[in-house]
């Protein structure tokens, strides 16, 4: 049986990118590997690395590529890059020629890649970067079919650009997809994030060589990885997890002041819409996607198994979550260009955190009453008044789509009765207006 310990270690264990950064995440210190590497390959995320030249981001991907031994494609980006360069590192040149499906997924099935690594994906052409989407997600597309790929439908990318070069704006349509099917998206050089004096000082006083050192051979750990993420997808997500997704999914759509109460309905304008509030987040962010609050759930969980190979418990799933969104969030594109460069002079991190103050402190004050509503409600009951705190009745506004959900909550109860009185004696029961 894999030692899931041991497999976490290895994928952390420093390699020839030297970055002894410690960040903190719901109040847990975590090293820079163990955020960008183990977390990312235990949840099967993927990742983009962005900033200048110069700063390990090839080199973090060598050192990845040396945990999947054979198994991993590696492109370097160009303008001139063409797909069948790609198709032919895979053996799917051949695809053209297949005659019938059973020979393409004959073919496909040969496909024992697990990892795909691109440097500088943004500087390939954008059919070149779509197809690398889908490899990153384990599937091909021919004629109009996906095939499955990856390795036990275990699939990862990891890609590298320079932000701010011109070639990667975020503002076509290319790089807003690209945004969403990156899971992480990590300024490597930005203060928070790069190297520390002490790393530079060993950088500085080593190999005269600026070259990133190539993968090393014989230590692949694919099949421990693929356990490893196995393991990952047998838990089952904290339910006060559900309600943050509906907090920043739906809760975060709202405005004020439209026929709708949507930031979506009125996304073509959007933030220059007639009557938007500016003294809220209104007109500074959109509600984030389905696939970036799944994405923040899954690197939560994988940091709390992280935590549990070094033997820390994770006391606050909800404090991990916040501080998770941190690497999930910010390079998006989810916020206001506007709001970023004429508030926040450009810095995406400061304009997030900024939000996140308001965020942190209005889900901080409704906490309790969401986990106690929840627990009711897995018993299959409703706690008017714990509900009418956390959203009054027939109002609209941030906490109407999470108070919607505890409701249908208890209507399909999960727990059994005896299970309600224990409940009962951790959450005591309000007691209504009037009583004694």
């Amino acid at each position: 049986m894999t030692d899931h310990n041991e497999t976490i270690a290895a994928i952390s264990q420093p390699g020839a990118y030297l970055n002894s950064r410690v960040i903190s995440l719901g109040g847990i210190a975590y090293t820079l590997r163990e955020v960008l590497l183990a977390a990312p390959l235990i949840a099967a995320l993927n990742v983009y690395l962005v900033g200048g030249t110069g700063e390990g981001k090839t080199q973090l991907n060598n050192d990845l590529a040396t945990l999947f031994g054979e198994h991993y494609c590696y492109a370097e980006g160009r303008s001139d890059f063409e797909l069948a360069e790609l198709l032919k590192q895979l053996n799917l040149h051949k695809s053209r020629s297949a005659q019938t499906d059973k020979e393409l997924v004959e073919l496909t099935e040969n496909v024992r890649k697990a990892l795909y690594c691109v440097d500088e994906l943004n500087r390939c052409p954008p059919i070149v970067q779509n197809y690398f989407f889908n490899f990153f997600d384990g599937k091909y597309l021919h004629q109009g079919k996906y095939y499955a790929l990856g390795i036990d439908n275990y699939s990862v990318g990891y890609a590298s650009g320079n932000l701010g070069d011109g070639a990667y704006v975020g503002i076509e349509a290319t790089d807003r997809a690209l945004k969403d099917r990156m899971h992480l998206i990590v300024k490597l050089d930005d203060p928070d994030f790069g190297t520390e004096a002490e790393d530079d000082w060993e950088i500085f006083g080593g190999s005269k060589n600026p070259r990133a050192k190539m993968p090393e051979k014989g230590k692949d750990i694919t099949a421990n990885i693929i356990s490893l993420h196995k393991e990952f997808s047998q838990r089952e997500v904290p339910v006060m997890l559900r309600a943050l997704g509906l907090y920043f999914h739906k809760g975060l759509d709202h405005l004020d002041n439209t026929k709708r109460h949507s930031k979506r309905a009125v996304d073509q304008v959007w933030p220059n819409v007639k009557d938007i509030r500016a003294d809220t987040d209104e007109n500074k962010v959109m509600p984030f996607s389905k696939r970036a609050i799944l994405a923040t759930i899954g690197l939560t969980e994988a940091l709390r198994m992280v935590a549990e190979s070094k033997g820390v418990e994770v006391k606050d799933s909800v404090e991990l979550y916040l501080d998770a969104l941190r690497l999930t969030v910010p390079y998006s594109g989810v916020m206001s260009p506007q709001y970023v460069h004429n508030e926040h002079s450009g810095d995406a991190y400061t304009a997030f955190d900024t939000l996140m103050t308001s965020w942190r402190a209005d889900i901080t004050d409704k906490k309790k009453d969401v986990e106690t509503a929840i627990a009711y409600a897995l018993c299959g009951e409703r706690e008017e008044t714990i509900l009418d705190r956390i959203c009054p009745p027939g109002t609209v506004g941030r906490w109407a789509p999470v108070r919607r959900a505890i409701e249908s909550q208890a209507g399909k109860p999960t727990l059994e009765a005896a299970t309600l009185s224990a409940l009962k004696k951790e959450y005591k029961k309000p007691k209504k207006a009037g009583q004694p």
